[in-house]
């Protein structure tokens, strides 16, 4: 299973005075319906003063999920598949999937004390979790996820039905890919009237 965390959230790290690293922790659950593909901290310098997690939830087909994102606390011993103790949604209606990241924290003796999920109205944990989100030593830094949905694609997320009207197979197998490959540079070759 690979790990979703990006270089900057698996170890806390500082670099001229301004925080560049977070240790999160990925607790994965297969079972769950949502996966998360891939969280990444915005650096101290790149934040800016911004204080969010930004969110992407994508389904199947990799288009935008409507989904209940969840910010959850406490993270430490917090057990799948039990509910945690507090749970908020995003404030702003307008900005779903974004929450804000208020909780302070000192780097150097624990993790933040936040997780993000996805889960149900109930506040059951439909997804991944990623823990220990938070200001580390009150700095400000955000954060951006992507959860998606388990299973296979129903179709290529760069490749569209082709000109011939058949959607394309999904990537991952090797004969396919090249088959669609050639079938691609045929119409092309008939199209410039290059046909062999």
């Amino acid at each position: 299973m690979k790990d979703p965390r990006a270089e900057n959230c698996r170890q806390f790290a500082m670099q001229d005075g301004k925080v560049t690293g977070v240790n999160l922790s990925y607790l994965p659950a297969p079972t769950a319906k949502y996966e998360l593909a891939k969280v990444s901290l915005v650096d101290e310098e790149t934040a800016q003063g911004q204080i969010v997690a930004t969110v992407t939830v994508l389904d199947r087909e990799n288009l935008p999920a409507q989904v209940q994102c969840y910010l959850a606390w406490p993270w430490q011993g917090w057990q799948f598949p039990a509910h945690f103790e507090n749970t908020g949604l995003p404030g702003n209606a307008n900005v779903p999937y974004q929450h804000m990241i208020t909780n302070k924290y000192d780097p150097n003796q624990q993790q933040g004390p936040l997780a993000i999920c996805i889960g149900d109205r109930d506040g059951n944990v439909l997804s991944d979790v990623i823990g220990g989100l938070g200001l580390p030593g009150a700095r400000h830094v955000g954060y951006q996820l992507v959860f998606r949905e388990r299973g296979e694609q129903t179709h290529d997320p760069i490749d569209g039905p082709d000109d011939g009207g058949e959607p394309t197979t999904p990537t991952g197998d090797l004969a396919a890919q090249l088959q669609r490959i050639e079938a691609k540079l045929d119409r092309l070759a008939k199209h410039f009237g290059l046909e062999a």
